[in-house]
């Protein structure tokens, strides 16, 4: 529970993050689409990112459902 409400206030009230091309991230779970973990960043276009994730899944996101993997 605690996590769905952390993904709905990062939805609503983060600041949009300046992701690059081959930048790690992870989806944040959404209402119509469930968390991923561990994308590449494989094209950024206007406020959409093509991700590539694991087992070659590759998926058009939104740039604000997608938190950055800092090491």
């Amino acid at each position: 529970m605690i996590s769905l409400l952390g993904s709905l206030y990062h939805l609503f009230f983060s600041a949009s993050q300046n992701i690059a091309i081959n930048t790690r991230v992870n989806r944040i779970a959404t209402i119509d689409g469930s968390e991923k973990i561990d994308g590449l960043v494989m094209n950024v276009e206007g406020n959409r990112a093509r991700v590539c994730w694991n087992r070659g899944e590759k998926t058009q996101e939104d740039l604000r459902n997608l938190i950055t993997i800092v090491d």
